[in-house]
């Protein structure tokens, strides 16, 4: 039991699994953000969003069992349906992604226990970091390729919502000409804001809703703007254009941050693979050279303060190149 406590594997994946759990439930930092466009839109007065979504949402397969009503209800589930949507994975409904999440826990945690011989509950610890970690990963690397495609064709669908509101369009058939003019995920975007308000729903409800969805600063400004236009008057078409051209002139900038700041990226990466470089080397050389790191307590607390210090190394050095516009 004592060698079981001092496992370097078991501690290890204990922080891990610690770390990934505060990651998945804290949240986005947009509290403000939501205050700002709760004050703009007075979401108070409008239909609220449950009601709005379980009316107009239509069950996908799988949803309608008892098993996919109960997670139809919870309001993680939820989040987790707009993440999905919000990365193209429409068809992939959450009772499948947790599906898919625990297939991945049982079969990594059978490999690990046939292959390497660890103690069975260590295994299952690496399998439940795995199948919690590798899906949501591949989700956030996927919303994050679609937000910069929807960056990449913001201003432009906003220079031709202008066009149209220049040949006389209203908004909302502006926001139909956009979904089928520019390709997904912008076309996606304005095509559930206009069949939204189609539907009934207010067209500020439906972006905020929308802006909430995608998580977007540059798409915040948008739905600010059309919200503040529709309660104070304005020529839309104008403020509409000097926005499509702040946002190019902003996109122009966080290219010319992310050139300057290629270097201290790449040095970060080469630091940060470093130690796992030289640890492999040497495991391959010199197995009984590392020997004392898992067998011996003094060198599972080495292990453990230097996994600790280069993890946050790593943090101070990412956020050191992320910079804020």
């Amino acid at each position: 039991m004592t060698d079981f406590l001092t496992a370097p594997e078991l501690w290890i994946g204990l922080g891990l699994l610690m770390a990934l759990v505060v990651f998945a439930t804290r949240g986005s930092g947009g509290k403000k953000r939501e205050a700002r466009l709760a004050r703009v839109t007075r979401k108070g007065n409008f239909v609220p969003s449950a009601s709005v979504g379980v009316s107009l949402r239509r069950l996908k397969p799988g949803e309608n069992t008892p098993f996919g009503q109960i997670l139809a209800s919870m309001s993680s589930i939820a989040k987790l349906r707009g993440r999905l949507e919000v990365a193209g994975l429409t068809e992939t409904t959450p009772q499948k992604f947790l599906s898919i999440m625990a297939g991945i826990a049982v079969g990594v945690t059978l490999l690990m226990y046939l292959l390497s011989g660890k103690p069975l509950l260590v295994c299952l610890l690496i399998g439940i970091l795995c199948g919690l970690g590798i899906p949501h990963f591949v989700v956030s690397r996927k919303i994050k390729k679609r937000q910069m495609a929807f960056l990449k064709l913001f201003p432009d669908a906003i220079e031709l919502m202008v066009r149209g509101l220049r040949a006389g369009l209203p908004v909302a058939e502006s926001f139909i000409n956009v979904s089928k003019e520019l390709p997904p995920p912008m076309g996606d975007t304005f095509g559930n804001v206009a069949q939204q308000t189609q539907l009934g729903v207010p067209m500020e409800k439906a972006l905020t809703d929308n802006a909430e969805k995608m998580g977007l600063t540059e798409f915040n400004f948008f739905v600010t703007t059309i919200i503040l236009q529709r309660e104070t008057g304005g020529n839309l078409s104008e403020i509409l254009n000097n926005l499509a051209d702040m946002l190019r002139q902003r996109h122009m900038m966080k290219l010319k941050i992310g050139a300057l700041s290629s270097e201290a990226r790449a040095s970060a990466y080469i630091i940060g693979a470093l130690p796992f470089l030289v640890f492999t080397i040497l495991q391959v050389i010199a197995p009984s050279y590392l020997r004392p790191l898992f067998d011996d307590a003094r060198g599972n607390k080495a292990l453990l303060m230097a996994a600790g210090s280069l993890g946050m190394g790593a943090f101070i050095m990412k956020r050191m190149t992320q910079l804020e516009i």
